[in-house]
This record gives C-alpha cells, structure tokens and sequence, in this order.
C-alpha cells in the first residue's frame, strides 16, 4: 500500500522558463575578413555612449542577456561572437588563435560601431584579457572598462 507524500513535502513544480526583457536583433558585420555575428540590444542614441559586451573562452554574446535586462532598457548594448565562437566563423584553415587577432577584430568592431565616440566597454573572463591591454593601448576609444 503506498501513500502520498503530504502536500508540503511535494515537490515542487518546475519554475518557468526565463523571459527576456530585451529581444536581442542578429546582425553581421564584416571585419577583417570575417563576417562577424553581434547581437543588438536597442538603438545608438544621441550623446549616449554604446556599451560594448565581449564574451570569454567558449561562450556567445548571446550569453549576457541576463546582465542586458538587469541594465537600463533605452541603453543600446552590443555583443558580438568572437572569431571562432557562436554565428562568427572559424577563418579559413585555423586551427588556433593568435591573441593579437582579438585586438585588432576588437579595434575594427569599435572602429565600426562608433566610429567618433568612445565607448563603454565589459570584458568577461577572456574577453577581460582582451579589454584590458586594448584599453592601454588605445584608451581614447574608452570612455568605462569594465572588467
């Protein structure tokens, strides 16, 4: 004879699946030969700066979309996938990453996205290895590191 747990030791239901706040827009854009994959929250406005969000070893940009609908909802944030990583293509016949390469597709992607002003820029894990030393190199293109 079995019985029913009582209703208090039942377990719980499944919590419901997460809801963006912000819908991201899939865009591409050529850069250095590749054809890069960013992910767009919002539209650039006048005198605010864009926030930039790069990702770290074997993730998407698609994956700080938890941090985009913590921030405000008129701010234009963009992500991209790094060369090799998400819709970003491998080039052509790599099989490993020169680190210098993340810089100069991080040069030509700010250079592309805000060709005047600079930026907010976020860093995560890898891509934190990436801002840092670009950051010092180029600190104009800067407005916030965060890392």
């Amino acid at each position: 004879m079995s019985t029913l747990p009582p209703a208090d030791l039942a377990a719980p239901s499944a919590p419901a699946c997460y809801q963006p706040r912000r819908h991201a827009h899939s865009r591409r854009l050529p850069v250095r030969g590749l054809d890069y994959h960013l992910w767009q929250w919002g539209q650039p406005r006048p005198g605010e700066p864009l926030l930039v969000m790069v990702h770290g070893w074997m993730d998407v940009g698609a994956s700080f979309q938890f941090v985009v609908d913590a921030l405000a909802s008129e701010r234009c944030i963009v992500a991209p996938d790094w060369r090799g990583f998400g819709g970003t293509a491998v080039p052509a016949s790599t099989d490993a990453y020169w680190f210098p390469d993340y810089l100069g597709d991080l040069d030509a992607l700010l250079d592309a996205l805000s060709p005047e002003a600079p930026v907010d820029l976020l860093g995560h894990s890898m891509g934190g290895n990436v801002v840092m030393p670009y950051a010092g190199v180029r600190p104009r293109r800067i407005r916030r590191l965060i890392n």
